[in-house]
């Protein structure tokens, strides 16, 4: 959502909605109940993603690291807890989902702004 007051937000607004849609799309296709439990961890996905201007995520700029997620807290031992051990795996293959959703929808972006965009040759006198 962005203030009515500000209209220069709303085309980033608009391209991070359909981000999300598009990562949600990928995840509840087969159940299609259990979506809102999915936006903390889509929203951490987005924020952990660097940005091609910055090369730095969000978090890491507004923090100044990068999110330690379970699947980067692997333990040298190994996992004890079964529990652990599953929800380490359930929650890496999330992220891999999150990420090649994420590079998805970027390169249609990219393309969708590529379409629009006019490209003009200069030549030396054009001014």
């Amino acid at each position: 959502m962005s203030s009515s007051y500000h209209p220069q937000y709303d085309g980033q607004t608009k391209r991070f909605n359909s981000m999300l849609e598009e990562y949600l799309r990928h995840f509840v296709r087969d159940t299609q109940k259990h979506w809102v439990k999915l936006l903390d961890v889509a929203q951490l996905c987005f924020n952990a993603q660097k940005s091609s201007s910055t090369n730095k995520s969000a978090f890491q700029i507004l923090t100044g690291q990068q999110p330690l997620l379970p699947h980067t807290l692997d333990s040298p031992q190994g996992v004890r807890s079964p529990l652990a051990r599953s929800f380490s795996q359930a929650w890496k293959q999330n992220v891999e989902i999150a990420r090649s959703c994420l590079e998805k929808a970027q390169k249609w972006m990219k393309k969708y702004a590529d379409n629009n965009r006019r490209f003009v040759e200069f030549n030396a006198g054009d001014l």
